[in-house]
């Protein structure tokens, strides 16, 4: 019969063998929050907090203190000595006396028993003053429990969609699991840091399983439940000590006795565990290589053996202390729990002797019957058939080994599967995003593990702000034509600088957007920059921004127009046409030359190449024109700025050792308003080709538009590959009737689908000004609801006075107009320009945020008042 843990062992093995890839793994589907943009991916953020990990880091060292403590009379005077200068040492919980320990509580009685079956040095008063009122194990007991509890309060609101009971055992356990790493504080010198260290981790592993069981039973769960069987699972034994060398090393007897042989072939049999192999099997292979080895079978048999002597001496102890002889047990119980010390005193003749005078003096004439037949077994003990004196024969010795040595590899194979499940687990330590953890968790991104309680994992409470982006429009050309440094200085001057100047007039101080205040700078890209906040405060900050492009380029033509710059202009132009003539005079003379060789001669390979040489030199030229004249002009600043409305963006902080620290803020609203100021030709060809008419119209080449944003798309024919084909071929073989007709049914599903639409601009986007989108519209709209009139308006193109139709085009369709403004001055005025497509968002409605300059500035003024008067 197997011990208790080895027989859970089994048990969870055998629930998990079904299904190996699923018993353990996390489902996305089921999870209220994961990250990951596939399953391949897919990654779960946890954080244990720093209070509840202190609570596990705090009991372990508690523990190995207490056990070092306890087995002082095997620890070197200088590992005693450092030892009790620690702090901590003062204050360790006195060892209870065997009464009180059995007054306790099931779960304490109950740990107390098992204690010393997991390892001998765990004896029952450490396992009691450690778990007990006053021991750091206690908290680490109430710390799973109280886990638990609100785990299974948050998966009854998921009405069991998560399992998150499942998640906080896996977290905790790897927690337990690192703290192996802190005790060798307080370990003694090795040898006997290995044995410490060992029962430590059982300790540990105890402590959990015991607040495991607990929270379940308060759920009404029993031991055949699923859910506790797969908790369990995740805090497997085998991965508290270490892996199989943790099993096999440090004396722990976890499988019913302590494995001093080994585990012959354990990779392999564990691997083929994981496959789907039986634990049956497996210990018929460890059997079978038991058998075959003598001097394996030689220290299994010995292993086995000495748990049939051991379970002797402890109904000794038992019996003589129900009888109060504590004292004459002392030295008795000093080798019986001391660290390694049983196994080493049965290690020769010599040791036995000394062991059966300590079972002799314990037990004076026979007084306790257990010691006196562990005394027998002693005295009767044989190296090579050990199992002969306490009434095991050789082949019930190594199938007693065997069956432990199956419950180690049953446990290594759930372990692998424990280690495959978590490393979906993200743990977060609160570099990973601005704001710490504490932001991730108040946003409903992190399952977070406190002692401080309160939820594993808030609901999230979508923080919805603006997103302003603006950046420069042909970047590229601009930087060709005016060099990289003038450009960057250009930028610095005319671009960065001023909108950083007026940004800060709004910036609150904050890290992050908690706070829903203020406003903050996301990222400075090389042609753009993109702020969050409040939408109030962004379109204030548009209407700056653009603003000051308006005035640059107003002193731009300004200071062009003097008459000294433009004798300078003149005579700059004049230069650079003379040389570009003379280039290309010479590129004609070469080619008059190159007609006059006769081909294939010498000479009209030489010509060739004179009049290459002359056609790049024309080349170099015209583009330094270009350059020389565009940076002798400058270049008027042209940006659009589009805002949109949304969730709060979530900023990524990635540190490098190299690199630095870097922020990168991402949000599907910054995209939105990135793609929110693109400049396609293709979306005002309408609108221009009606201005054009108006132009005609009125005799007046340069009226400009009113408007800056346009949306727009130009009639899009889509052809079949076999209609195309069918056209191609007939229009080759000259029937371009017939090729007419095979494009007729295209064009007529594309006309038909254009006149069918909403009656308003759909398409591309040119902005070239400032525009939001209508989703940012209604959120200032609120914002400002409480200091601003809002009115809206239809404009028919008769209702604007002519002197203004004179000046600009408004456009020879009625505009949709939204008027914002403080008794009756209009502060800000939106135009509906339609809805554009942006590519992988979908369609987005377009409001222009109008000038208060030109036409729109102009039209507010002159019928603002009316408006505002409604």
């Amino acid at each position: 019969m197997p011990a208790p843990v080895a027989a859970r062992c089994l048990e969870i093995f055998a629930a998990a063998r079904g299904e190996p890839g699923a018993f353990l793994r996390l489902d996305p589907g089921r999870l209220r929050f994961s990250l990951g943009t596939s399953l391949a991916d897919f990654a779960v953020p946890v954080q244990v907090a720093a209070d509840a990990s202190g609570i596990v880091r705090a009991a372990a060292m508690e523990l190995a203190l207490l056990l070092a403590s306890h087995h002082r009379g095997h620890l070197a005077a200088d590992d005693l000595d450092r030892l009790i200068l620690r702090d901590d040492y003062a204050h360790l919980p006195p060892l209870p006396p065997p009464a009180a320990l059995a007054r306790g509580g099931v779960d304490l009685r109950s740990a107390v028993q098992l204690g010393p079956d997991l390892h001998p040095s765990l004896t029952g008063p450490v396992v009691g003053a450690w778990l007990g009122r006053g021991g750091r194990g206690h908290s680490l007991v109430a710390l799973w429990i109280e886990l638990l509890r609100q785990a299974f309060a948050e998966m009854a609101r998921a009405r069991g969609q998560e399992e998150t009971p499942l998640l906080v055992a896996h977290a905790l356990s790897a927690v337990t699991a690192a703290a192996a790493e802190p005790l060798r504080e307080v370990l003694p010198s090795p040898p006997l840091d290995r044995q410490l260290r060992s029962a430590s981790l059982c300790g540990l592993w105890l402590a959990g399983r015991t607040g495991l069981q607990r929270a379940f039973r308060e759920q009404g769960r029993g031991a055949s439940d699923p859910l506790l069987q797969r908790a369990e699972a995740a805090h497997s034994p085998a991965l508290i000590l270490g892996g199989r060398a943790g099993a096999l090393q440090g004396g722990a007897a976890l499988y019913g006795l302590e494995l001093i042989a080994g585990v012959p072939r354990a990779d392999d049999l564990v691997a083929r565990l994981c496959a789907g192999g039986s634990a049956a099997e497996a210990e018929a292979e460890v059997h079978a290589a038991v058998r075959n080895e003598p001097d394996l079978s030689r220290r299994a048999e010995q292993a086995a053996a000495a748990v049939r002597l051991r379970e002797l001496v402890a109904q000794g102890l038992r019996a003589g202390e129900g009888a109060g002889l504590e004292a004459t047990l002392a030295p008795l119980r000093t080798v019986f729990h001391g660290p390694g010390t049983f196994q080493a005193a049965l290690a020769d003749d010599a040791s036995r002797k000394v062991l059966l005078r300590t079972l002799q003096a314990a037990s004076p004439r026979g007084a306790i019957e257990p010691l006196e037949r562990a005394a027998e077994a002693v005295r009767a003990w044989r190296q090579k058939e050990p199992g002969a004196a306490v009434g095991l024969t050789r082949e019930e010795a190594r199938t007693a080994y065997a069956s432990a040595a199956s419950a180690l590899i049953a446990d290594l194979a759930v372990g692998r599967l424990v280690l495959s499940a978590r490393r979906a687990f993200s743990f977060r330590t609160g570099r990973e995003a601005e704001g710490g953890t504490d932001a991730e968790w108040e946003g409903g991104r992190l399952y977070r593990l406190s002692a401080r309680g309160g939820p594993i994992l808030r609901q999230r409470e979508e923080r919805r702000t603006g997103h302003l982006f603006a950046d420069v429009k042909d970047f590229t050309r601009r930087t060709a034509l005016l060099g990289e440094a003038s450009m960057a200085d250009f930028l610095r001057r005319e671009f960065y600088g001023p909108i950083l100047t007026a940004a800060k007039e709004y910036f609150g101080g904050m890290v992050h957007l908690a706070d829903r205040g203020g406003v903050a700078l996301n990222n400075l890209l090389g042609d753009a920059v993109s702020f969050s906040g409040r939408i109030d405060v962004l379109v204030s900050l548009a209407k700056v921004v653009r603003a000051h492009l308006a005035s640059y380029g107003v002193r731009l033509s300004r200071e062009l127009s003097s008459e000294a710059v433009g004798r300078q202009l003149a005579a700059i132009e004049e230069a650079q046409e003379a040389a570009l003539s003379e280039a290309r005079a010479a590129r004609a003379r070469e080619e008059a030359l190159l007609t006059a060789e006769p081909p294939g001669t010498p000479g009209q390979a030489e010509a060739q190449a004179r009049l290459h040489r002359a056609r790049v030199e024309e080349a170099r030229l015209a583009a330094e024109r270009e350059r020389t004249l565009a940076r002798a002009r400058g270049e008027a600043l042209e940006a659009g700025a589009f805002i949109s409305f949304g969730p709060e963006p979530l900023v990524v902080v990635i540190e490098d050792e190299v690199f630095g620290k870097n922020r990168v803020a991402i949000a599907e609203k910054i995209n939105e308003s990135a793609r929110g100021t693109a400049r396609a030709p293709s979306a005002r060809r309408r609108a221009d080709a009606a201005l054009e008419r108006e132009r005609a119209r009125r005799g007046s080449p340069s009226l400009p538009h009113a408007w800056s944003v346009f949306v727009g798309q130009p009639l899009r024919v889509e052809v079949p590959p076999s209609a195309e084909d069918a056209a191609l071929q007939n229009w080759r073989a000259g029937d371009r009737v017939q090729a007419m007709r095979q494009l007729s049914g295209p064009i007529r599903a594309a006309l038909s689908s254009a006149a069918g639409g909403e009656g308003e601009p759909q398409g591309d986007i040119y902005n070239g000004g400032a525009a939001l989108s209508e989703e940012a519209l209604e959120a200032f709209l609120l914002e400002v609801q409480k200091s601003r009139e809002v009115r809206r308006v239809t404009l028919r193109p008769e209702d604007v006075p002519e002197p203004l139709r004179a000046r600009w085009f408004f456009g020879d369709e009625p505009q949709e107009l939204v008027a914002c403004g403080q008794g009756l001055r209009v502060l800000e005025l939106f135009r509906r320009v339609g809805r554009a497509s942006f590519k992988g968002l979908g369609g987005v409605v377009v409001w222009e945020l109008c000038s208060e300059d030109g036409g729109p500035g102009a039209l507010a003024l002159e019928l603002g008042a009316g408006w505002l008067r409604r």
